[in-house]
């Protein structure tokens, strides 16, 4: 059982100074050690509730006793991008190569790159005080560390007596020096035991405690040196696990992350004036120039990161020393780059690709670290390559922006490579002619067009093209190809020779499988095993496996080829996929083997549909149990009859009425559940209507709206003002269109909003002005009321008119005639009057803010539009004729609609009436994205019909939309969004907090950068 800070069984001495919330990767790394030190190293990730307290870090809340090979993902998904309701697989957009391998490593169980990862985002300064708030102690004294941290502590100093650690780890002030606990032991040496209480390890015994050997306070170290009791040290400011009192012990050297010595720091900026080991200087400088030839082999330094450089020109691999790890290690917290840059060196020739590759992402990785740019691009250049190899395009192609353009001619030979894997055989063909045309002095072009016109059996092509590339790596097993190929390859041939020998002798008849498959899976050139395992496996259907086909997959869907993929898919035998049965077959049989009545009843196109067996119930039960959906119990006959809904994806898409025997005990009714989907598909999605005429005035011919339509037409074609009354969205603005287009009157329609305006300035806009009345009026004006001259004027809102203009409507109804302001001639007016608002007029009137003579005026006739609560029945007949002129709204194309789903929305209340059903199915069919339209494109179906809500609820309700809108509004800028709400960006996010607004997430969902 561990003990540790981050345990609660003490509180660290300081906090990890780095790291600052979830989905930052230095608290990453902080909740990942401790989730490798409590089983992650041994592939047992325990499932761990962690808090984030600052400074200290991570903290473990709860241990958990379960265990799995691989961590939570939404573990995972909070720590990579602050929220768990983002994919954990979802790559950051500001992640580099390594976090992103890291993170991909972690989600399969593999924690190892994270904590390689360790020692490029923290520097050695950081990761030695990082030691006291991550470090972990068992029960037989032994110190407990992530790799990154382990590194810097000698192998000598992880076990110490009991209790030793957990001082050192716990008992330290602000500068890392041990603070006395308990009382002095006046027996004990103590003017010797001050003199050495300075360093961690004393490297011999000095004199005066040479006596003392056996004393359980001296213990001798396994690998050397003496350490004294920290308790007793304590009495003389010693140091403990701090960066003062284990600097001088960790790993010195790049490896463990030491500052580069001189030398080493000219050769990392490419300077001219690097001083190397003895008898280097020639090879230096031929590498620095770049020389395209191999600089002659210096001797052995004997220095561990000038010998990891002489590999790259050939030379042999050092031996092992501390802080570097073995050449067979692929993953470890070694922070000297040229080891890496060694390592993939050298997995490169053992034929393998991916780690090689890994190995130079480390290598660049901590180039940047120590500001190595162009050793850096020579490692990304190195990466791109065997990303290419490894046939992982998408990191090919984010290798090559970090690499920089590649000289002439091989960028262009790397885009005719990547062309053979995405393009289609002709097109990859005429792309590396292009190459070859534009390079003909170049043998690998040559090269490459021979072996794509062998692997397409053209050979005059290959015999063309070997006489530009005789020294091609392939030229031998090309020249045998001509030839009848009946010898096996050489044994010195290369593992990609190799495998095109073997494939072309297994089609010509000449080859085994079994020789075909070892070169294939000795092949470490991924696109090669690609297309030859495909070639074989198309022309040879009886070496089909499926575990062949599988590898094959992951190969393709690494280098992201769907021409691959298709060709694999084909491969996999289809299944027959059966006669699909009829959906009224399938009710009919259903209801063929029950014992008791049972029948099946929905509305369509205004008529009641029924299917059932059985005694038939009484009549007008399912007309309505059609309308309304459910039945109470009932008895009639020898039955007791009950009706239930018949719901599918949120939607009645009919109902039941099942007969029950009156002694047999009630069951929940499964028949609902299981015959709602049938249903449905029996009904089938519908086909909306075209638009009609009468914009959205529309009606299936029932009351009320039939009536207000009814009187609209009769009074369209007389004179009489009419005034128009109904709640807001009900459409009060297009009646006014339709009694206007029925009426036939010549002239316009002109609307004037009568609450959008200042009073001065509406007596300007109904009624017009001269040039000089006021201010600013520099010619004539005719106002709306002249305007409408022949036609109709629509005032809208009418009941916000001031009085004085209510008198000078008045005036104009009674005589027909206008004045403009500043003027003293009246002008005749024929014009029709038409008014709304959705005010109680006889309230405002009988309170005396609206003159009742104007009323009295303007009620020549009334129509009141009824709210879209009271048309509930209309909306069968409704929906299908609003979702075409919302399609066209949203510039999509007209979805179906899917059975029930009108009755469905007839349960809302829809406070906003028709303008606000609209603005719903606008939503709904961007949501649907062409799809059928069904309930789950509507989020206002999820919602309670009913809210009894407190003042607080609504407030809060307010202020949470607001706050999406404006993040939304700003692209989750959330330093412009707090400025926008008048709000300090803490401000912002404590908001947020309170009103359980998740930043990330949201983002996330509306495609954002992840990052807040």
């Amino acid at each position: 059982m561990l003990k540790a800070a981050w345990l609660g069984h003490w509180k660290a001495p300081w906090g990890l100074d780095r790291g600052r919330r979830w989905g930052d990767p230095a608290w990453a790394l902080a909740a990942l050690s401790q989730a490798w030190m409590l089983g992650g190293r041994e592939g047992r990730w325990p499932r761990l509730n962690q808090v984030a307290r600052r400074p200290a870090g991570p903290q473990v809340a709860s241990l958990s006793e379960i265990f799995e090979p691989r961590p939570d993902p939404a573990w995972v998904a909070l720590l990579r991008h602050g929220s768990p309701g983002v994919p954990p697989a979802q790559r950051g957009s500001k992640e580099d190569e390594l976090r992103a391998w890291a993170w991909e490593a972690l989600l399969d169980g593999d924690g190892t790159p994270w904590m390689a990862a360790g020692s490029v985002l923290l520097d050695r300064a950081q990761r030695l005080r990082w030691i006291a708030p991550l470090g972990a102690v068992d029960a037989e004294g032994t110190l407990h560390l992530p790799p990154f941290l382990e590194i810097l502590v000698p192998d000598s100093l992880r076990t110490l007596p009991p209790g030793w650690w957990e001082i050192l780890l716990r008992a330290q002030d602000a500068e890392g020096r041990l603070l006395p606990e308990g009382a002095l032991d006046p027996v004990l040496p103590w003017p010797a035991l001050q003199a050495q209480a300075g360093p961690l390890i004393l490297a011999a015994l000095p004199a005066d405690l040479a006596s003392h050997r056996g004393e359980p306070w001296l213990t001798a170290l396994p690998g050397g040196g003496w350490m004294v009791d920290p308790r007793l040290r304590a009495w003389g400011r010693g140091f403990g696990a701090s960066p003062a009192g284990l600097a001088p012990l960790a790993a010195p050297g790049l490896a463990g992350g030491a500052s580069p010595e001189k030398s080493l720091e000219d050769l990392l900026q490419m300077k001219a004036s690097v001083e190397p080991p003895p008898g280097w200087a020639a090879a230096v400088e031929a590498d620095l120039r770049e020389d395209l030839r191999r600089p002659t082999l210096p001797p052995p330094s004997g220095h561990p990161t000038w010998d990891r450089l002489r590999m790259r020109w050939g030379g042999e691999a050092p031996e092992s020393v501390p802080g570097y790890p073995g050449w067979d290690e692929p993953v470890h917290p070694c922070a000297d780059p040229f080891h890496w840059m060694a390592r993939g060196r050298r997995a490169d020739e053992g034929c393998d690709p991916e780690g090689s590759l890994r190995a130079f992402t480390l290598a660049h990785a901590h180039f940047l670290r120590l500001g190595a740019a162009d050793w850096a691009e020579r490692a990304a250049s190195n990466a791109a390559h065997l990303a290419l190899k490894w046939g992982d395009l998408p990191a090919h192609r984010r290798w090559v922006a970090l690499r920089g353009p590649l000289p002439q001619p091989w960028r262009d030979l790397e885009e005719a490579q990547v062309a053979e894997v995405l393009l289609e055989p002709d097109a990859a063909l005429a792309r590396i002619r292009r190459l070859v045309a534009a390079h003909p002095d170049f043998p690998p072009a040559w090269g490459l067009l021979a072996g794509h016109a062998a692997d397409r059996e053209q050979w005059d092509v290959v015999r063309d093209a070997l006489l530009h590339a005789p020294d091609h790596p392939y030229a031998r097993f090309l020249e045998a190809a001509l030839g009848p190929m009946a010898e096996p390859p050489p044994p010195t041939a290369d593992p990609e020779t190799r495998l095109s020998w073997e494939a072309h002798r297994l089609l010509r008849g000449t080859g085994s499988p079994e020789a075909f498959w070892a070169a294939w899976e000795a092949c470490p050139t991924q696109v090669m095993r690609l297309e030859l395992g495909l070639r074989i496996l198309e022309r040879r259907p009886d070496l089909r496996r499926a575990d062949a086909l599988l590898a094959l997959q992951a190969i393709a869907e690494r280098a992201t080829s769907s021409r691959h993929q298709r060709r694999l898919a084909a491969l996999w035998p289809e299944a027959e996929a059966p006669a699909e049965p009829a959906p009224r077959a399938l009710l009919d049989a259903w209801l063929a083997q029950r014992a008791a009545p049972a029948w099946i009843a929905w509305e369509e196109e205004g008529r009641v549909r029924s299917l059932g067996r059985g005694e038939a119930p009484p009549e007008g039960a399912l007309g309505r149990l059609a309308q309304e959906g459910f039945l109470a119990a009932f008895a009639n006959g020898r039955w007791i009859w009950r009706g239930h809904p018949l719901l599918w994806e949120g939607a009645a898409v009919g109902a039941i009425l099942l007969a029950h025997p009156p002694d047999a005990p009630p069951e929940p009714p499964a028949e609902a559940f299981l015959l709602a989907p049938w249903v449905a598909r029996l009904r089938g999605a519908r086909t909306p209507e075209p638009p009609v005429a009468g914009e959205l005035l529309l009606t299936d011919g029932s009351e009320p709206m039939a009536g207000v339509l009814r009187e609209l037409d009769r009074v369209a074609g007389s004179d009489l003002p009419v005034l128009i009354l109904g709640p807001t969205g009900s459409g009060k603005e297009l009646a006014v269109r339709e009694l206007h287009h029925r009426s036939g009157r010549p002239g316009p329609l002109v609307a004037v909003n009568c609450s959008a305006f200042a009073e001065g300035l509406l007596e300007s806009e109904l009624f017009g002005h001269v040039k000089g009345a006021f201010t600013g009026a520099d010619r004539d004006r005719r106002g709306a009321i002249e305007a409408a001259r022949g036609g109709t004027l629509f005032l809208d809102e009418v009941a916000d008119l001031s009085p004085r203009l209510q008198s000078l409507l008045l005036r104009v109804l009674q005589e027909r005639e206008i004045r403009r302001v500043g003027s003293d001639h009246a002008v005749k007016v024929d014009v029709r009057f038409a008014a709304a608002t959705h005010r109680p007029m006889d309230d405002l009137a009988a309170a005396g803010a609206f003159r009742r003579d104007l009323l009295f005026r303007l009620q020549g006739a009334v129509l009141d539009l009824p709210p879209l609560s009271l048309r509930r029945h209309e909306f069968p007949f409704l929906v299908p004729r609003l979702l075409p002129r919302a399609a066209q709204s949203a510039r999509r194309p007209i979805p179906l609609l899917a059975p029930g789903l009108p009755e469905a929305l007839a349960r809302r209340p829809w406070p906003g009436n028709v303008r606000e059903l609209l603005h719903a199915l606008e939503r709904a069919v961007l949501r649907c994205e062409g799809d059928t339209l069904k309930p789950r494109h509507f989020p206002e179906l999820e919602m309670p019909v009913l809210q009894a809500r407190t003042w607080d609820d609504a407030t809060r309700a307010f202020q949470r939309r607001l706050l999406l809108d404006t993040l939304r509004a700003t692209r989750f800028r959330v330093a412009e969004a707090a400025e926008t709400l008048g709000f300090a960006r803490p401000a912002l996010y404590a908001a947020a907090k309170r009103l359980g607004v998740d930043l990330v997430a949201e983002r996330a969902a509306g495609g954002e950068d992840t990052g807040v």
